[in-house]
């Protein structure tokens, strides 16, 4: 049958996917701040250690699937860094034991299309995620909850990248991968979506309409699924063309890799 932890799981994403995966016979264990299996805060390390050993308790010690899509895009640009990326890292690492137990193991971190669409991303920002300091990294968070949101995904795209090849993962048969969504029509941005489909050659989406959380839930089954078997620290966009009609040609670089993670003109 299978068992899969999705944190995020009560809204959008999350709980399009969850839905997508009961269809499809899994055991979900859903972690949310409120309508979940696990009630975890993950803005703070007290909170993710706890949905660690909640989830530990939960599954009986083994998970086959991890999908870490919880996230915020505001008010507090702190909070967006530290759930975004922190609660986002320390979630995939502290799970991973669990899924060393598990069959055909996978792992996806949620990003954002915002990581290559958006310019002048703080790489100071960046470092200091990538570095592990949260204390630093929320001290460079800035005003703007945009940018924290971009940059905190930026970040977490090239750790997947960075982490997804190593002996703990791919060595031990588990699989990590990104997903960088785009516009998707969820509760997050539902005040925005009007805007953000005006805003022309800014932001342009060729397929003209937002995304439905159900097509990325229905990407990330198949992420998590045996049939995905040679993904590894693949970033997969999912936005109806926006990045490609934004960055066509910044696309590869010279240099692939993680350090020089595209970020737009």
């Amino acid at each position: 049958m299978g068992t899969i932890v999705i944190t995020g799981s009560a809204g959008g994403i999350g709980q399009s996917t969850r839905e997508r995966l009961y269809r499809d016979g899994k055991e979900v264990i859903g972690v949310d701040i409120r309508n979940a299996e696990v009630i975890a805060d993950l803005s703070t390390p007290e909170g993710r250690n706890a949905m660690i050993g909640a989830v530990a308790a939960t599954s009986g010690g083994r998970i086959d699937g991890l999908v870490a899509g919880a996230g915020i895009t505001g008010p507090d640009p702190q909070q967006v860094v530290s759930i975004n990326y922190f609660g986002a890292v320390a979630t995939v690492e502290g799970l991973r034991p669990l899924l060393a137990q598990g069959t055909d193991s996978s792992a996806i971190a949620i990003s954002s299309n915002s990581s290559t669409t958006l310019v002048s991303l703080p790489e100071g920002l960046v470092d200091a995620c990538l570095n592990d300091d949260e204390e630093q990294a929320r001290e460079l968070a800035g005003a703007d909850p945009g940018t924290a949101y971009a940059t905190s995904k930026l970040a977490l795209a090239r750790w997947t990248r960075r982490t997804a090849i190593g002996a703990d993962w791919i060595g031990s048969g588990i699989r990590l991968n990104a997903v960088a969504p785009g516009l998707i029509d969820t509760p997050l941005v539902a005040d925005n979506i009007d805007m953000i489909m005006n805003l022309g050659d800014v932001y342009p989406i060729p397929q003209n309409r937002p995304g439905r959380p159900a097509e990325v839930a229905n990407l990330l089954a198949f992420l998590l699924s045996p049939d995905a078997s040679f993904f590894c620290g693949s970033v997969v966009f999912m936005d109806g063309g926006n990045d490609a009609a934004l960055n066509a040609d910044a696309w590869p670089t010279t240099n692939t890799t993680a350090d020089r993670w595209p970020v737009g003109d």
